[in-house]
């Protein structure tokens, strides 16, 4: 029995040691904070796959968006930034194509697309932004692409093809499920609140424009969650799984992106995206274990591929602005 103490106060003592060198270091902390925001992520289709069971798609986006609209403006109102521009009359009608892509259309629409799709296409799909981005840089804003980006853009297509045809390409031949296609619809309007965010962000610091993002976009979902509730099976209110995923994700996964560009700040983009990169692993794992999904062979092959040309595509890069586009 002795030995069996002292072996347990032994490694009781390594643990704290290694837990007071992670505390200790920076780098480690930032680390551990990024495995956090990988594992919030990843888990967004899996969990609201579950709170549909219970609430309305548009009524559990717009419960989440209300949550996640008062934390930010807290927290935008209790640490004023010093030297930070105020937002004015002008910049309204820019906030609110912000808000209705980012918010009312990306983040409504996409708690829709997976009611109607499986939590593993959605994860698989969703790994697709940064590619629309970069199209949508290409042909909007002019950036060109080398051939390395285009070649990554044919691989990630590729992978999409073969995601929402579950490798039987005859599919094609009709239009894709509606859930797939709203995924990928979500993912374009994302792409765009991206690209139109960068106008936005030379006169606007990024939480004035996220926060004001959210309020304009909240406002525009609410009545939308209004009317479309009667095309679903009333609310279960007494839900506690579904009131439980709202406050994960409208509190921690609002937190998520301070912690992810904190993650930026310390270790630079490469090493965020490195994490970023277990997002669709993780994913897959959660809407496996949570919802017993089984991921199809053409399904892993699809991820392989799009990730592939995520990879490519972002590739030629070095100001790591490509990777701050993951959905949260």
């Amino acid at each position: 029995m002795r030995g069996g103490r002292g072996g347990g106060l032994r490694v009781g003592g390594t643990a704290s040691i290694i837990l007071a060198a992670v505390v200790a270091d920076p780098r480690l902390r930032t680390y551990g904070l990024l495995v956090v925001v990988v594992l919030i992520w990843a888990s967004y289709p899996a969990l609201v796959k579950l709170a549909l069971r219970d609430v309305p798609p548009f009524t559990l986006a717009a419960s989440r968006c209300v949550l996640a609209s008062a934390l930010l403006a807290f927290l935008f109102w209790r640490a004023p930034a010093e030297g930070e521009r105020p937002i004015g009359r002008a910049d309204l009608p820019d906030l609110a194509i912000l808000g209705h892509m980012g918010i009312t259309l990306s983040t409504g629409f996409f708690y829709l697309a997976v009611l109607l799709t499986t939590a593993s296409n959605a994860v698989i799909l969703t790994c697709s932004t940064p590619v629309l981005v970069a199209l949508g840089g290409h042909f909007v804003l002019g950036e060109r692409l080398a051939g390395l980006q285009w070649a990554g853009v044919a691989c990630s297509a590729a992978g999409v093809l073969l995601t929402v045809t579950r490798g039987d390409l005859r599919l094609l031949e009709s239009p894709p499920s509606a859930g797939d296609g709203l995924v990928i619809l979500c993912q374009v309007t994302w792409a765009t609140y991206t690209l139109y965010g960068k106008r936005v962000l030379t006169r606007l610091s990024p939480r004035a424009a996220t926060t004001a993002a959210y309020l304009i976009g909240t406002a525009l979902l609410l009545p939308l969650a209004v009317l479309a509730a009667p095309a679903f099976p009333p609310a279960r209110l007494g839900s506690g799984v579904a009131w439980a995923v709202v406050v994960l994700q409208g509190t921690l996964g609002t937190l998520s992106h301070v912690w992810y560009y904190r993650g930026v700040q310390t270790v630079g983009p490469s090493v965020t995206a490195v994490f970023m990169n277990l997002q669709p692993v993780a994913g897959l794992l959660l809407a496996a274990v949570l919802l017993g999904e089984a991921v199809t062979p053409a399904g892993a092959v699809g991820a392989v591929l799009i990730l592939g040309g995520v990879f490519m595509t972002t590739r030629r890069r070095s100001d790591g602005t490509e990777r701050l586009h993951s959905r949260g």
